[in-house]
C-alpha cells in the first residue's frame, strides 16, 4: 500500500513537471508579437519581427491543438496516478508522446526562423540559455 502511495505521488509530480513546459508555452513566453518575444535578446529588425510573427501565426493552430492534446494526456495521467487499479503505463506513454509532439513542432518552427537571422543573431541564439530552464539544476 505504501508503495502505491509513493508511486502515485511520484507519477503526479512527474505529470506536473512534464506539463510545465507545455503550460509555459501556452501562457505567453515567446508569444508577444506572434512569437517574436522569445527572440527579443537578438534585437530583430522590424522586417525580421514581421517574418517571425508570420511563422508563429502559421503554426498557431497546430501549437494549440498539440498543447491541448498534451494537457489532456497529462490530466489523464494525473487522475490515473491516484487510482490504484489504473494502468498508468499507456497513459504515461501517451503523455510523453504528446509532449514530444509539442517539442517537435517547436523545433520545426525554430528551423523556419533560423534562415531569417543574421549569422551574429544565430550565434547569440546558440549561446543563450534554454528557455524555461534557467536556474533549475
Amino acid at each position: 500500500m505504501k508503495l502505491n502511495r509513493t508511486l502515485a505521488g511520484f507519477l503526479a509530480a512527474s505529470a506536473v513537471a512534464l506539463a510545465l513546459p507545455v503550460h509555459a508555452h501556452s501562457r505567453g513566453a515567446g508569444h508577444e508579437a506572434g512569437g517574436a518575444g522569445m527572440f527579443r535578446h537578438l534585437q530583430l529588425t522590424t522586417e525580421q519581427r514581421e517574418q517571425v510573427s508570420k511563422i508563429f501565426k502559421e503554426q498557431e493552430g497546430a501549437f494549440k491543438q498539440r498543447v491541448e492534446a498534451a494537457r489532456a494526456a497529462h490530466e489523464a495521467l494525473r487522475k490515473a496516478a491516484i487510482d490504484p487499479k489504473a494502468d498508468v503505463r499507456p497513459l504515461a506513454d501517451a503523455a510523453g508522446k504528446a509532449h514530444a509532439e509539442v517539442a517537435v513542432l517547436r523545433a520545426e518552427t525554430m528551423r523556419k526562423v533560423l534562415p531569417i537571422l543574421t549569422p551574429e543573431q544565430r550565434s547569440k541564439l546558440e549561446q543563450a540559455p534554454a528557455r524555461g530552464h534557467r536556474g533549475r539544476h
